[in-house]
């Protein structure tokens, strides 16, 4: 029979997933708004899709409360913002051009290049994907690292907390709880607790 082989998906190690966030510098603004994308998708796990289409009204930050509508499949979904993620976005807020339709704008700014946009319109897919890229070769990350490894790495990291399968299956707006379980093998959870207290053969 045969059957198609499973490729695992790409993961960050938490201290991978660290160097990545520290990358951004803060002292531009291109810098916070960065931080603020990675934090976002690193903590809550959102689609690339999803953050670049978030508007200022679906996120409210003094309650750190986040709804992504019109997920794929056309469902909301509630989520609850981290602290640390709640603070950069806060940053962001407070920097990022006014009156603008979506929450993450473009900036004209020469480090964003060919992607840039007039100031405060709707930042590109393709320029969070370069972006992300460019942050993990800087990092010294040596894997292919694209935005959706970031939501695979907050899910696989849910569940090595000891987070149920289900609620991730909630939080990552999925239909089908097959497709969740995949970070339960990648979390490996229940082999590295048996394999830690197994009584190993010594001579």
């Amino acid at each position: 029979m045969n059957t198609r082989r499973k490729k695992l998906p790409v993961v960050l190690e938490p201290e991978e997933a660290q160097s990545l966030l520290s990358i951004p510098n803060k002292r531009y603004i291109t810098g916070i708004r960065n931080k603020a994308i990675l934090a976002l998708m690193l903590n809550l796990g959102l689609r690339v899709s999803e953050a670049v289409n978030l508007k200022p009204g679906d996120l409210n930050l003094t309650n750190r409360k986040l709804r992504v509508v019109n997920g794929k499949g056309g469902v909301d979904r509630d989520l609850i913002i981290p602290e640390y993620t709640a603070e950069i976005l806060k940053e962001w807020k407070k920097a990022k051009p006014k009156n603008s339709r979506y929450f993450f704008t473009t900036i004209k700014d020469k480090s964003e290049g060919k992607f840039a946009s007039s100031k405060g319109s709707q930042l590109s897919v393709r320029y969070i994907q370069f972006m992300v890229k460019r942050y993990a070769k800087k990092a010294g990350i040596d894997k292919n690292v694209t935005p959706h490894t970031l939501r695979h790495t907050f899910a696989t990291d849910f569940i090595r907390q000891g987070q149920n399968v289900m609620k991730l299956k909630k939080i990552l707006g999925h239909s089908d709880i097959s497709t969740t379980q995949i970070y339960v093998t990648l979390a490996n959870k229940d082999i590295e607790e048996a394999m830690n207290g197994f009584k190993e053969f010594k001579a």
